[in-house]
């Protein structure tokens, strides 16, 4: 007990920066999320199954053209690897080729169907612009984000994506409440996407980097790219298996029932908000060198926030139940059972999050990418099988399955790169008391 006391002592005001980070992303991650329910409840269910599909498609398209450059950012940024200029041109030239590539495939696509890339809407001129607004915001604010991540200033980015969101959030509650009218909600939610951009590119340039440019090294521009393309096939792997369901469940059964699962999985995701915050924390953690973070200390953080993420659930079905009955149209209601199905999976999914975090900060990118790949051999095969026959219900179904084979092999890695047992990573161990009571040290009055 002694010796983890004194290693998490040591790691004292990392973990203090690390969990005042927590608070701000977990803070932004909640006002975004009870955006989307009013936005959801103005827009109604046809309406937000279009705006679900825009979201999900702009997530594919990012992520097919990021090619993973996102977390070489943060990697190479946080342990040093290369200056801040060169690392900001390499940011701001793939995030231009991103935008590029987009506005190219936007025209494309708009000429030979006559409808729009991400809405998949008959093209209108309004249309045309929001999705153009929505993608820029979307690539500036994880450009400048991942920046901000790879110069330990995790707590400046979330507090500013918190207050931003925050103030849009009141107009979303004063547009629900009908004191604003006349407003579009899907409009006004992408500009909100795109301010929210402009404001960490303001925080980032006044801080760190006066808009500063410098070739990267040959060598540089190697190493950032053989970490992005692993990161890459592993990314777009794991998102088809994230959101698979949606395209299938909108084949089947139409933008209507999309927006109900889309819905019900929002709610499942809030199990995963925690778990994510963190595990985007922990590569500058364990990156940095001047204080880096222990395995023994991750170990611990791990089987903490397991335990933490039972009582996320139950939270999450009281969440969801009240606002099912008392807050959303009645054609939202067919959405509860399936997410009452998809939550073992989204909760055993929480653990794989955080060691995948742990296998890319120590470059075993093979590893998460079998795992991805895994997890969407699983759910390709079972949603094919369920969703036509079961609808929400086996979309729900395959979830668990395959988060759940999927959490089952990053252990079996995990307990053997350090030697740890299934119950360190689940069981509470009345060791963490004195741990956490150091880290939050209780003030007399």
């Amino acid at each position: 007990m002694s010796q983890i006391y004194i290693l998490f002592a040591q790691n004292l005001e990392l973990l203090k920066s690390l969990v005042r980070a927590v608070i701000y992303r977990l803070s932004y991650q909640l006002c975004f999320f009870v955006v989307g329910l009013f936005l959801a409840a103005i827009a109604g269910a046809q309406s937000f199954g279009v705006i679900s599909l825009m979201i999900v498609n702009a997530a594919a398209f990012i992520i097919i053209t990021d090619f993973g450059t996102g977390a070489a950012l943060v990697w190479h940024r946080a342990g040093n690897e290369m200056r801040q200029e060169r690392i900001f041109s390499f940011a701001a030239g793939s995030g231009l080729v991103q935008l590029l590539l987009f506005l190219l495939a936007e025209l494309v696509v708009v000429k030979i169907s006559g409808r729009t890339l991400l809405t998949r809407q008959i093209f209108d001129r309004s249309y045309f612009t929001a999705e153009i607004l929505y993608f820029t915001g979307l690539i500036i604010t994880e450009r400048y984000t991942s920046l901000l991540y790879g110069t330990h200033k995790a707590v400046l980015a979330n507090k500013a994506l918190s207050i931003v969101t925050a103030g849009f959030l009141v107009v979303f509650i004063l547009m629900y409440a009908k004191i604003i009218t006349g407003t579009d909600p899907f409009i006004f939610f992408c500009w909100m996407i795109f301010v929210l951009g402009l404001s960490v590119a303001v925080i980032f340039h006044t801080t760190v980097n006066k808009l500063s440019f410098e070739k990267p090294r040959d060598t540089e521009l190697k190493s950032l790219l053989g970490f992005s393309a692993i990161v890459f096939f592993t990314n777009i792997i794991q998102f088809f298996a994230y959101r698979l369901d949606f395209w299938l469940v909108d084949f089947f059964y139409g933008h209507t029932q999309l927006g109900i699962c889309a819905q019900a999985n929002r709610f499942a995701q809030l199990v995963w908000v925690l778990p994510t915050i963190i595990a985007s924390l922990l590569t500058p953690a364990i990156r940095n060198n001047d204080d880096p973070l222990t395995d023994r200390i991750f170990v611990v953080l791990a089987r903490v926030l397991n335990l933490a993420t039972i009582f996320i659930v139950f939270g999450v079905m009281a969440f969801a139940f009240f606002f099912y009955f008392r807050f959303f149209p009645k054609e939202y209601l067919t959405g509860l059972a399936a997410l009452l199905i998809m939550l073992p999976g989204y909760f055993l999914f929480t653990t794989t999050t955080l060691l995948a975090a742990w296998f890319s900060a120590r470059r075993f990118l093979s590893i998460n990418l079998i795992g991805s790949s895994l997890c969407f051999v699983i759910i390709l095969t079972a949603d094919l099988i369920l969703i036509p026959a079961y609808s929400l219900k086996g979309a729900a179904l395959a979830n668990t399955l395959a988060y759940s084979i999927t959490t089952l092999y990053f252990i079996l890695q995990i307990k053997r790169h350090l030697s740890t047992k299934m119950k360190d990573l689940f069981l509470w161990d009345k060791k963490d008391i004195p741990v956490l009571r150091h880290f939050f040290p209780h003030e007399p009055r």
